[in-house]
């Protein structure tokens, strides 16, 4: 492991400003469904803000195995205070948008090791171990990094359903 994860870097401050800057430019593109080879690794997340009641939405990078989506995320990013338990989301993935239900992964839910696994599966360990979580080559956190792992990454499980509204 690092001496300190990647989030915690000024390489990453100076990438989340470059991110916030480029964001509006890569939700059009998304929401067009020109996205190009980004389109592979990112989609569009659509949320109610959970005090005002409106819709956002963000671009986020994600695997994903048939209708299960995993998204991971910093917590210095703020959208995931929005998912809590069964959530209702949209997605825009493969040009159209999906409905779906998103809930945090913590690494006491039974779904953890899978989430994890199906994360280093697509995108190997060093994705996670980027954000600071200690993973084995086997893909799995060990017990006890599994504390730390809670604070240094949000995993967010999506479950697809059926076709979502074009526009909220």
């Amino acid at each position: 492991m690092p001496d300190r994860p990647f989030t915690q870097t000024r390489r990453f401050r100076i990438m989340r400003t470059m991110v916030g800057a480029t964001n509006p430019l890569i939700r059009a593109m998304l929401r067009r469904g020109s996205g190009g080879p980004m389109a592979a690794s990112l989609l569009l997340l659509r949320f109610r803000g959970r005090r005002t009641g409106r819709w956002f939405e963000t671009p986020v990078g994600y695997v994903r195995e048939g209708d299960t989506v995993v998204v991971v995320t910093s917590p210095t990013y703020r959208w995931w205070r929005n998912i809590t338990g069964g959530t209702e989301v949209d997605v825009r993935v493969d040009g159209r948008w999906r409905s779906g239900r998103a809930r945090i992964i913590t690494p006491g839910d039974p779904d953890y090791d899978a989430m994890v696994a199906l994360q280093v599966a697509h995108r190997g360990p060093g994705m996670l171990r980027g954000f600071g979580v200690e993973v084995g080559d086997d893909g799995r956190v060990p017990t006890e990094a599994r504390a730390a792992a809670a604070v240094a990454a949000h995993l967010v499980r999506i479950e697809l359903a059926g076709d979502a509204p074009e526009h909220r």
